[in-house]
Parts: structure tokens; sequence; C-alpha cells
């Protein structure tokens, strides 16, 4: 099995600050960037048109690491400084659900239920027995 690691930076008030922040602070450059504005249509459904600039997900490339780092908007349980966790990302949606569901199995909390979505054919948010979170995340497939 081959997999991405990766931080995830996840920001309860303004992940566009933080990401230009870091772009001017460590001359990380901006890899991927997705707003709120760019998903689905049904997938905006009772997002105020006030948060559709928010980052729904970005990718700022670090030295020779990627983080990913996004808004906080789904209300996922997260507290201001402590809100970076791993994400591992793998090329097909059942090696993700095989990780995760043996997350699960040794006792990880789960913090969003793995599900397929506009975004990802496979993706779960869990808190393992010693307190790190981990984003499950399947590569998207152009």
């Amino acid at each position: 099995m081959e997999f991405e690691v990766s931080p995830y930076f996840l920001i309860t008030s303004n992940a566009e600050k933080a990401r230009l922040f870091y772009e001017e602070v460590f001359n990380a450059t901006t890899v991927y960037l997705q707003r709120v504005k760019d998903r689905p249509e049904k997938a905006k459904k009772g997002v105020p048109p006030e948060d559709y600039n928010r980052i729904d997900h970005s990718v700022l490339q670090f030295g020779d690491i990627k983080i990913m780092l996004a808004d906080d908007t789904e209300g996922l349980p997260i507290t201001e400084g402590t809100n970076v966790s791993i994400c591992l990302t793998f090329n097909t949606s059942e090696e993700t659900k095989a990780v995760y569901d043996r997350l699960i199995e040794k006792g990880s909390t789960i913090l969003r239920a793995y599900k397929d979505d506009f975004y990802t054919k496979g993706y779960g948010y869990v808190k393992d027995p010693f307190g790190i979170c981990f984003h499950l995340f399947t590569k998207r497939q152009n």
C-alpha cells in the first residue's frame, strides 16, 4: 500500500490569512486552492454566501513537504491551538476504508464517519486512542 502523509492545518477563523502568512514567512507556494464557491451547487446548500470565499481545501508546498490548509467549513470538532492533524492520502477508496476500519477496530473515535463526497471517493476523520487526529483521504482521480 502506498500513501502520502501531510500535516493538516484546520483553521477556525481565517485560513486565507494563514495561507498568505505562510507564503510570506516561509516562502511557501500554494499548489492547490479550492474555495467553498467552487463546490457543486448541491454542496453549497445551507452555506451563507458570505462564506463562499472561505478555503475548502488547499495544499501548500513548505520546502520539501506539503501541508493541507482549510477553513473549518463543516463544524468539525477542533480546538484552536491543537488544530493540527495528519492527513493520509491513499490511492484507492478501498485502501482508505481499510485503514479507517482498522483504526476504529483498535479504539479510535469517529469524528466524521467515512463516506464518499463531492471532493473524494472516500474520506473519514478519526481520533486515535492517543489523541492524534487523522484525516483519511482518497486521492482524486481526474
